[in-house]
């Protein structure tokens, strides 16, 4: 019986993964949907891939299931609206390699999910707001020229408030940087409010961006290697701050391994590589 047990569990194991679907989002119309809310309604929970190819995304986004959503670098895809906010996640989602922005108020709402290495800028409210008694989280994200604070949460439960993990905020709130109101804040860079419960090790030194659109940091940057030393990048150093650190980083093919095996007429070169694009 044991044994029945196992096989029907293995097969059940192999059915579930077969049925996880990678769906494309194309506004050129080479993928099944033109809109990224499109996709999400049509997406399986727990299961699912959204890709998005780039394009500038004019829509406010309901996520309120568990799934993957990438897009294709913040230089490239754009999700921004007039609406307050922008995004919406209310589900143990995922969004990457996005740009985000809102000119009717905040970036995105995060009563729950994760919004890593994204970009978010240029909101006429908050860059990210994290609701009373939120499970969200922002990771390895670029908060920059937001109206207000770069993310806050709700102010009478900041132990509650969300985490902000290897993040940087540079000019929000007319250039204070702030984090504020945030009962996980940990690993990050720019200037924060007194309302913090639970922060630690942030820095408040210049990120060092290459520019004011490029957000690549300079190798004597203080955010260099200075993230969650559990967190790594691809090439498996300690986390950068910012956009371009992290497991998720958005990085093109990089070797993780060289081995040098030698040959009777010389060697033979075996090298393992990484890449999320």
């Amino acid at each position: 019986m044991r044994q029945l047990r196992a096989i029907a569990m293995l097969c059940t194991f192999f059915l579930a993964s077969a049925s996880a679907k990678i769906i494309i989002v194309d506004k050129a119309g080479s993928g099944q949907y033109l809109t990224i809310q499109s996709a999400i309604n049509a997406a399986q929970a727990n299961t699912d891939t959204i890709r998005v190819y780039p394009g500038i995304y004019n829509e406010s986004l309901i996520v309120n299931k568990a799934i993957v959503i990438q897009g294709s670098g913040y230089e490239t895809t754009i999700i921004t609206s007039s609406n307050n906010p922008t995004i919406t996640m209310s589900a143990a989602a995922k969004m990457m390699w996005f740009a985000i922005t809102s000119s009717g108020g905040n970036g995105a709402n995060l009563p729950a999910g994760t919004i890593t290495n994204c970009v978010v800028s240029g909101c006429t409210a908050l860059g990210v707001y994290f609701p009373s008694n939120s499970t969200g989280s922002v990771k390895n994200c670029v908060l920059v020229g937001n109206a207000q604070y770069a993310a806050t949460g709700f102010q009478d439960y900041p132990i509650y408030a969300g985490r902000v993990t290897n993040s940087i905020a540079k000019n929000n709130n007319g250039g204070g940087d702030q984090f504020n109101t945030l009962g996980g804040l940990t690993y990050s860079a720019g200037k924060y409010g007194v309302f913090i419960s639970g922060a630690s090790n942030n820095i408040t030194a210049d990120p060092q961006f290459i520019s004011s659109t490029d957000y690549h940091i300079s190798p004597t940057s203080p955010c260099w290697d200075s993230g969650n030393p559990s967190d790594q990048d691809p090439d498996g150093s300690v986390s950068d701050m910012g956009y371009y650190g992290g497991f998720d980083a958005p990085v093109f093919p990089i070797v993780t391994e060289v081995r040098i095996i030698p040959q009777s007429t010389g060697v033979q070169i075996k090298a393992k590589v990484r890449a999320n694009y």
